[in-house]
């Protein structure tokens, strides 16, 4: 199938690594032009050369926070001067820190008696800022062109609070980013321009594998134990894959999807109690 986007300008924020790096993958192999962006260099070093080696000359990478506007106003505008006008925006971006060394600043994981007053306030510049940003940013060039895709990468809780997890920040900020998508949905829909967000699960992704060790100390149990219990809440009984998860997402991202726009998807392997 013809995704119709060969020779568009793609951005995906926390490109490296992970599922920001499967889709920056999906998109390059339907012949995207794709900017990755990630605070880590060396990752992101190693992302560019499999996304060149697949396509030459259609990937680049900066390196750059995006939970800060400035450095998101910096990454489109370079985008542009690389490609030319942004035609996909894929926000990216991870929540609490679960391991500082690797991922740098943000809140870490607690419970409600626990978590301090500015963690609230760093978890919502990480993930609703964030995507806010790259998506004002990145407006202007879709409306001049009247085809636009914004996707951002958020998680099953927000709409269904993961009450059995031992932190809150997620449960709390999620929504938030979800409500300005659908909202962002209707007023862009006249301009030609879709906005979905993905409601992710647990995906195979090396800060989910990070996370089920912490969950394990914090629970004194295993990791086998912890990742058991996980996937007996998963109908499809199994963990999924980035590829799945980007498989969507290219869709989305894609001139087939034109009448999706205002979703909220579940990639969470039949786990969503939601109708």
């Amino acid at each position: 199938m013809d995704y119709g986007i060969a020779g568009r300008v793609a951005i995906v924020s926390g490109g490296s690594r992970g599922i920001g790096r499967a889709i920056a993958t999906a998109l390059v192999r339907e012949g995207a032009k794709v900017v990755i962006a990630a605070r880590t260099v060396a990752n992101l070093d190693e992302t560019l050369a499999e996304l060149e080696a697949i396509a030459p000359g259609h990937a680049h990478a900066i390196g750059a926070s995006m939970t800060d506007p400035p450095s998101v106003e910096r990454v489109v505008a370079e985008a542009r001067d690389r490609f030319g006008p942004i035609a996909i925006a894929v926000s990216n971006v991870i929540g609490h820190v679960i391991d500082a060394e690797k991922e740098g600043s943000g809140p870490g994981a607690g419970t409600f008696e626990t978590m301090p007053t500015a963690a609230y306030r760093e978890e919502f510049t990480q993930l609703l800022v964030s995507s806010w940003a790259l998506a004002r940013a990145c407006v202007p060039d879709m409306q001049a062109a009247g085809w636009g895709r914004i996707c951002n990468i958020g998680s099953g809780v927000a709409r269904e609070p993961s009450t059995h997890l031992p932190h809150l920040l997620p449960n709390v900020v999620r929504p938030s980013v979800a409500g300005l998508h659908r909202l962002l949905a209707a007023r862009l829909a006249p301009d030609g321009i879709t906005v979905n967000n993905i409601l992710t699960g647990s995906i195979l992704t090396e800060r989910n594998r990070s996370y089920w060790v912490w969950l394990a100390k914090e629970r004194g149990e295993t990791v086998p134990e912890v990742t058991r219990d996980m996937t007996a809440r998963i109908p499809l009984g199994r963990f999924g894959e980035p590829e799945e998860m980007a498989a969507l997402v290219a869709f989305l991202c894609s001139d087939r999807a034109r009448m999706v726009t205002g979703q909220s998807i579940p990639v969470v392997g039949g786990g969503s109690a939601h109708l």
